[in-house]
């Protein structure tokens, strides 16, 4: 008797349906929340790396027993609905959905392991933290991280301004030259550009294939370009209000943000292209060497 193809693909379908509901619950976030819509975008592309994963694994699939498959559902629906429910009561609330997220995240990492193998479920990390980075961060992490990158921002736009003999001071959030201030707003801080590239991280580790020590150097990379070319982006729309007043700072304040986005995306796209392709050039030179 042949295999059943579609068979082996049931496990997929189970992975996918355990992360639904975390998805759902973090769609209110993405559609109401100030630095999250990038969520939109995960979903679909964490679908098609599993299946490209999927496509490219060989072995046989062990599915589990029909009474382990029925258990586990009568343990694990209570759970979700109570989840879902609490959602439902205060859709802004983080803590169900990041609890759904994390049953998510290990019920899909065993149902792998018992029917690919440990090996296997390993392999799948990058697409996990994918998922994972559609979810809102804990408030206190969030607010904490703002405040960090906003005062990084401000001090070190200050210092530039120094550097080129302009005495301006630093009050809080604010940048102050002599009855001129401009203030730095959350949005300005670059949280945005650093949860978003947190999360192309793992898209193109994953689409790479890439060692976790390259994953790690693409991570760290795409947050210092993130912080440096919102540095920059501050630092051009100061100069205008010291300049040219509020007005044109009004106008250039989203046109330098598209700008500063694209440039960081430019950045981080390079650097994962060259972390990738080191490899192969080594293995060329080998071959050739022989």
């Amino acid at each position: 008797m042949k295999p059943d193809i579609s068979a082996s693909w049931l496990p997929l379908v189970g992975v996918a349906a355990l992360w639904t509901p975390a998805m759902l619950a973090a769609s209110y976030v993405w559609g109401h929340g100030e630095y999250y819509d990038y969520g939109w975008f995960v979903p679909p592309a964490a679908l098609w790396l599993m299946v490209r994963r999927w496509q490219s694994l060989d072995g046989p699939v062990t599915l589990p027993r029909r009474q382990v498959v029925l258990a586990s559902a009568a343990v694990l629906l209570p759970w979700v609905l109570v989840l879902r429910v609490l959602g439902y009561a205060d859709p802004s609330w983080r803590l169900p959905m990041v609890l759904l997220g994390m049953t998510a995240a290990g019920l899909s990492h065993g149902l792998i392991a018992v029917t690919r193998g440990g090996r296997v479920s390993a392999g799948f990390v990058w697409i996990t933290l994918l998922w994972l980075s559609a979810l809102p961060w804990p408030s206190a992490v969030e607010t904490r991280l703002v405040h960090t990158l906003t005062q990084g921002v401000v001090t070190a736009v200050a210092e530039v301004f120094q550097m080129f003999g302009r005495p301006v001071e630093v009050l809080g959030d604010r940048l102050r030259l002599q009855d001129l201030t401009v203030e730095v707003t959350d949005g300005c801080s670059g949280v945005r550009s650093f949860q978003s590239f947190v999360m192309a991280t793992w898209f193109f580790a994953e689409l790479q294939r890439l060692r976790a020590a390259r994953a790690l150097t693409l991570l760290a990379c795409a947050c210092v370009v993130a912080f440096v070319v919102n540095m920059a982006r501050t630092y051009a729309l100061a100069q205008i209000r010291f300049e040219y007043g509020k007005a044109a700072f009004d106008q250039a304040h989203n046109a330098l943000g598209l700008l500063a986005f694209g440039i960081s995306g430019w950045c981080f796209y390079v650097l994962s292209g060259r972390l990738s392709a080191k490899h192969r050039r080594m293995v060329v030179r080998t071959v050739q060497s022989h």
